[in-house]
Parts: C-alpha cells; structure tokens; sequence
C-alpha cells in the first residue's frame, strides 16, 4: 500500500500513512466533491459604469468563492470582539472593553456571564477542554521547534456539588474562576531563582486583550504568568508593562507638545515576518545534532548552494506549498490574517508572515504559528526548523518584528505624513526613538542575544551586533538641519514615481526613503523594523524592550518641555545628544565597526558580552522607571541569560563528540581501508582523518576543564574556548566529508535535507 492523500473537514490536506486511521470527518481527495456553485437569485449591480463593460461582457458580478477554502472559514475560531457582541449582553461587552481600556478589574457578575459565554461558544466549535496558555522564560536555539509555550489540557467538567451523594457525578461546566486565573509550580520553569522547591506557587492570568480562540479540541486562553509575589518569570508579562508604560508617556508627550488632546490612549503594534527551513522528516531524525540542537553541527556545503540566487521567491515546492497551505488555512482559522508565504534566499527556506495587530496579540500568534507549522509539517512527514542557522555558509533565519507606535486616534508616531502637525509628531518620535537607542543600546542588543543568533548576526542575512537608527538619508539631512538651527518641519515626506519605461506599465510610487536591509533598525514607511531579531526566539521580549527604550525617550524629552524648554530646542537638543546613533551607511562594511568605536557604540557581538551589560545600573533603573522590572527581576533574567547559553553550548559539543565518535570516525576508517592495496590513492586522508581524532580529543580535554565558580565565567569560557574547538574539528570533519566514499557517510547529507523534497 503507498501513502494517500485526503482533505480535512476545514479544506487542508493530510498525507495518511498505509494503515493509519482516517481522521474523522476526512475523505480521500479523490472523493472530494466538486463545488458547484450557487445560482444567485438575482444578479448583482455591476462593479463599473455601463459604458465602461467590453462588448458582449455581462455586466452582473458572479464572482463566488469555493465552498469551505480558507477564507470563508477565516476567524471562526477566534473569540474576538465580533463574537463577544454576538454572544455577551451589550452592557457586559461595553463593560468588559472599559476595563480593558482603563486596567480595572472585570466584576465577578460579569466574570460568569463571560464564561458561561465563552464555554457555549467554544463547545459548539468541539472543544473539550481549556488550557491556560502561557510563555516562560524559555530562550533562543531553536533545539525543540519552537516549543516557547507552556500550557495544561483542563477538561470542560465539574463536579454536581448539588449532589448529596458521597461519590458526586460530574457535570460539563467551565467556572468563571477557571477562565480567569490558574496555578502551577513556578520553580519547575527557568526562573533565575525567583521561584524554588519550597517556595513554588506561580499563577497564570488572562491576557484580556489577547483574544481567546480554539485550536483542535481545546480553548487556549492567553496568560501572564506571575509568582506567588507577583514578580515576573515570562515574556508576555514584560510586554503587556511595557505597553502600558508606552500609553503613560505617549500621553505625557502629547499633553506636553499640546497634540492631539483626544487620545486616551497609545498603542503598540507589531507584524512579525517568520522565516525557517523545511527539510524531510525522516532525514531530520537521522541527524542528532538537528534533533538536540536545532543546527547542524557538522557539513558541507553542496556545491549548489545559493550563490546562483535561484531559490528566493522561487515557486514553492510541491509539498512545501501544501504545508504553507495548510499552516495558512489553520491560522486563518483562529483569525490571524497570515497574508504572505514565499521562498526565501537560501534552499529549504521560507517565509510566512501576518497583518499587524497589538503587539501582545501578535506576539501570541507567532508562538502559535511555530506550533501549527511543527504540527501540519509532521502529517506530510516534514520537518520546521527555527534556528538562526541550521546549516553553515548559506542565510539563516530571523524574525524581522516590525513594530509602531499610535494613539487610539489615529495618529502614528513613526508615519511622516503630509501636514506640518504630523511631521512635526514624527520628528519628536524619532528624537525619542534616538534617545532610547543611544542611551540603552546595549540593552536592545541584549534582547536578541542567545546562542543561535550568534551564528547570525553580521553575516550577509542580519544586521550586525551594533545597534544603530536607519531613518534614511534625507531625513538624517533633516536632523543636522534641525540641529543647527533649522525647523521641525520641512522634511518632504510625498513619495516620488518610478517609471519603468513602458507603456504596459504605470509609474510605480516609491517610498521616501530606500531600504537598507544591513540596518538593525531601518524606517520603514510608517513603522520600524527590527530585524536583528532570532527566528527562534519569541517576539514579546523584543518588542517590551523596544517600547521600554521608546518611553523613555519620549519621558525625558516630555520632562524637557514641561522645563519650559520650546519643542524645537528640546527636539534640536535630544537630537544633540545622540546623534551618533543615526548611521545610514552600509553596515556589513569593514569601517563600520571602526567608526562605531569612534561613535562611542558598543559592539557586543557575543551572548556572554551582552548578557553582561543587562543588569548593569543603567538598566535596572530605566525598568524601574518605567515600570517593567524590580531589580530582582533583571538580575533573573540575566542570570538565565548565561544558564540558557551554557546549556545550549554544552549540549552541542556532547552531540558533536558522539557524531564524531560514533559515525564519522568509523566511516573515515572503513574508507581508508579501500586504499590498503593502493596507498598512493589514500591523497590526504590519513592526514585529515588523523588530525579528527587530535582535534577531538583536545575538544573533549577543554571540556573538562569548564570552571564552575560561576554561570558568567563559564559562559565566556564555552564562547572563547570551547566555540573554537568544536570549529576546528567541524573544518576537518566537513573536508573529510568530501573525501569519503559517499555510501560511507553516516549523517544525511546538506545536499539530501535541502533538497530531496522538492519533488
């Protein structure tokens, strides 16, 4: 029997192994009817003017959808606002949006009404349990797919506590103060010791502003996570205090600059854009270093790789496209509008990525993406990998966060736009954008520093480690213009039109600026773009960093005016002061660095060199200020910092050592003996192979001689000496790999994992 196709009740398709159970409600695709589209009663009015139809064309529109495809399903599963006013009493949906708005706590009259609402809603879509759904203090490396989350399947039943009987039945029921709050043992998640065996209560708590939605059988219910004494041990936590720090100051500045007086609050917004690698699933299990680390610790390049600039924006593989397909179909499903799927640069790599939404929505939604894409690619026997660079000498992976700022008004902090009023909104924004980099640089380097990024940042993919504002050239020309006296306004912000030079095609409007893709920190039209960002990691510490820093900047230039200081003197003045931050030069060059030394900014470019700076004075007082960590918090955070990296390290050279051991030695010495009888065949091999076990040997000497006074010495010692000697035995086992006889090879190969799919 071979492997067979069939389509899912929600439109997707599933490849079914011989023998495997036919999902329920699932039919083979070769007995899925054909849709037959629905005769409209009445044509509907036409879309142009009668005089504009082609001769002969109908007028009446009879564009129909297939029945069941991914966008008549689309926010279905997704307790939203659309379902709270269709499912909650008017006054309980108003009251509910109130509090969301203001902080208060939502009454317990309305907590049961919510519940209740929520259970009926949820068991008519099959779900039969909830989970509070939350993302602890798990870091970057990309080892377990993206695995971020922590969550427990609770069933929707109670006990008949009416009932008199000894042994109570029970009853489906969801209590108010289950959708509300949870609790679980805090000192089994990385804590950096705010939580301990005896000391262990942690709870969970409803993100109200992230919306509730089914997946499989289950509610997910987003949370904070938080210990018995309130002290934070996750990333949503940081983010949702961030946000509100952002609304506290972008309403102190507006009130300052005397604008837009009829916002009552700012948001943050965030569009995540999520690039990762699909290789086989079966080959990927034959690779330990890909299950235990995410990467692969040993291999050679192919000799097509990606220097031909084939595979971006390429035509997706068949079975690639299927599961794009299907991850895209169930997102849309729980109402996150995933818009775009493509290739990306390298082969094996791709791209999806949503609409903006709030930031602690959209950040959700990444966690959630990288759990569908695990389990759709594991149906057609694929494999997602989100490490920052599963395969050495081609492109890693990031997660680009594109990240704005606006007011509940309308307005946009980073959007130029085309009165003087908004230009002037956008050059104090980015004067405290410049503030908030220059002065807490290092701790916007921090945020993304982990072990996978180290492999990425400042290659030809990702920005490098110095952290520096992109605004473009023409307006940096508008900021020494200001600072030597000139105006807020006057940075002509209207797009040009580029002609393409044929009548076929129409002037294309351009953006102000151009894009410079070597920038960590690049304006993007109405936004700014993070991009240094690892793919493995979530977006919520990045983005509670970006608005931490932000805040901050717009608190001290909101102290200067309420000084008495004039807004252009204060703009002119902060610009002053921080000007070395804006750089719109390339930043892959070799000066770069040079000059940034010049500028006075850091080049952090290590995780331990980072981690270093996080609890540093500086920093602790800005989270302070701002609301968002007590200094017990930052010295956790910076302690997992060093724990996570020192796991991640130690667990790569303990794999490597074992491949080593295990599967390239005994290969290396069964293909020297095909040349016992014709030595003079043998070329380098006796050298190369030799060399292996040398340099293997001296990798496993420095392990044991890791110093253990401390998780930061141990840290620089596993970056400076043991990162080194894992790369000379990798150099000689991947130029032994191209001297093997290929049937000898004990690992699949770059060439199999990136390209055996295809098909």
């Amino acid at each position: 029997m071979e492997a067979s196709w069939v389509v899912l009740p929600n439109g997707s398709r599933q490849l079914m192994r011989p023998g495997e159970a036919l999902p329920y409600g699932a039919m083979p695709v070769d007995q899925y009817p054909a849709y037959s589209p629905p005769q409209p009663t009445a044509p509907a009015a036409s879309p142009y003017p009668a005089t504009s139809a082609p001769a002969g064309a109908s007028t009446a529109c009879t564009t129909v959808c297939p029945a069941g495809d991914m966008l008549t399903k689309a926010q279905t599963n997704i307790y939203d606002d659309r379902a709270m006013a269709s499912t909650l009493p008017r006054d309980v949906h108003q009251r509910f949006k109130e509090c969301l708005k203001s902080g208060a706590p939502t009454s317990p009259a309305d907590q049961k009404v919510l519940a209740d609402a929520i259970f009926k809603w949820a068991r008519k879509l099959g779900a039969t349990s909830f989970a509070h759904w939350f993302f602890p203090l798990r870091g970057g490396g990309g080892a377990i797919g993206g695995s971020v989350s922590g969550l427990k399947y609770d069933a929707f039943v109670d006990l008949q506590w009416s009932s008199d009987s000894a042994i109570k039945p029970f009853e489906e029921a969801f209590p108010a103060d289950r959708l509300f709050v949870g609790e679980t043992d805090g000192s089994s998640f990385p804590n950096g010791g705010l939580r301990v065996t005896h000391a262990a209560a942690a709870f969970t708590t409803w993100d109200r502003g992230s919306p509730l939605f089914v997946h499989g059988d289950t509610l997910y219910i987003p949370c904070a996570f938080v210990t018995h004494l309130g002290t934070c041990i996750d990333q949503k936590t940081p983010l949702l205090r961030s946000s509100d720090a952002i609304s506290r100051q972008g309403l102190r500045l507006l009130k300052a600059m005397k604008r837009d007086q009829n916002a009552s609050c700012i948001y943050n917004y965030l569009g995540w854009e999520q690039e990762f690698f699909v290789v086989p699933a079966a080959l990927y299990k034959k690779r330990p270093d890909l299950i235990n680390c995410g990467r692969t610790l040993i291999g050679k390049l192919p000799e097509k790789n990606q220097q031909g600039e084939l595979h971006y924006f390429n035509t997706l593989p068949p079975s690639v496209k299927t599961l794009l397909d299907n991850i895209q179909a169930k997102m849309f499903l729980v109402g996150n509008p995933m818009i775009v799927k493509h290739n990306e640069v390298a082969p094996a790599q791709h791209e999806m990525s949503p609409i903006f939404c709030v930031s602690n929505a959209s950040a959700d939604s990444n966690v959630l993406f990288m759990q569908v894409a695990a389990e759709e690619a594991e149906k057609l026997g694929l494999h997602v990998l989100f490490h920052e660079k599963p395969f050495k000498g081609i492109n890693g992976s990031g997660k680009h966060c594109n990240w704005s700022v606006g007011t509940d008004t309308g307005s946009n902090f980073f959007a130029p736009g085309k009165t003087d009023a908004s230009s002037e909104l956008y050059v104090t924004a980015l004067a405290c954008l410049a503030y908030g980099l220059r002065q807490y640089n290092e701790l916007v380097r921090c945020t993304v520093a982990h072990a996978g990024n180290d492999h990425r940042l400042g290659a030809q993919e990702a920005p490098p480690a110095i952290i520096s504002l992109y605004p473009g050239q023409g307006f940096e020309a508008h900021v020494d213009s200001i600072i030597a006296g000139g105006p807020l306004v006057g940075y002509n912000a209207e797009k040009k039109i580029v002609n393409p030079g044929t009548r076929n095609t129409m002037g294309v409007p351009s953006g102000v600026e151009d894009r410079n893709r070597t920038a960590p920190f690049p304006h993007c039209g109405n936004r700014f773009e993070f991009r240094a960002v690892g793919s493995s990691q979530g977006c919520a510490m990045p983005v509670a960093i970006c608005n931490t820093m932000f805040a901050a900047g717009m608190a001290h230039l909101s102290g200067l005016l309420e000084g008495g200081m004039p807004l252009r003197d204060a703009v002119a003045k902060v610009y002053r002061e921080n000007r070395e931050i804006i750089f719109t030069g390339n930043g892959y060059s070799k000066e770069w660095p040079k000059e940034a030394a010049k500028r006075g900014l850091p080049n952090l470019n290590t995780t331990p060199l980072a981690a270093q700076q996080f609890s540093s004075y500086k920093n602790k007082s800005v989270f302070k200020e701002m609301g968002i960590f007590e200094p017990e918090e930052v010295d956790a955070r910076a302690e997992l910092m060093f724990e996570d990296y020192n796991c991640l390290l130690g667990i790569e050279a303990q794999t490597m050592i074992r491949m080593v051991e295990t599967g390239i030695l005994p290969a290396c010495a069964k293909d020297l003996s095909n040349y016992k009888d014709a030595p003079e065949l043998a070329g380098e091999r006796p050298t190369v192979y030799k060399s292996i076990v040398s340099e293997l040997a001296r990798l496993k000497e420095l392990l044991t001689k890791i110093p253990h006074g401390g998780v930061e010495d141990e840290a620089f010692y596993y970056c400076e000496t043991v990162k080194p000697a894992m790369e000379a035995v990798r150099d000689l086992v991947d130029k032994a790999e191209g001297l093997i006889e290929a049937d000898l090879y004990p690992y699949p190969t770059y060439e199999a994992l990136c390209y055996s799919h295809w098909v």
